[in-house]
């Protein structure tokens, strides 16, 4: 996957993970989820 495309896909995934955390899910294990994500597709882009 080539980096950009890798970026917006992690952007998206992070919009979902964000939805998750409002219904409820604990902040710090969405955190790793999506560490996790980004190693795999290979994203770089850093979400504070």
């Amino acid at each position: 996957m080539t980096e950009k495309n890798a970026n917006i896909d992690f952007c998206g995934i992070r919009n979902l993970l964000r939805l998750l955390e409002d219904q409820g899910f604990s902040k710090t294990e969405l955190k790793k989820i999506a560490a996790r994500i980004a190693g795999e597709i290979g994203a770089d882009i850093i979400f504070c």
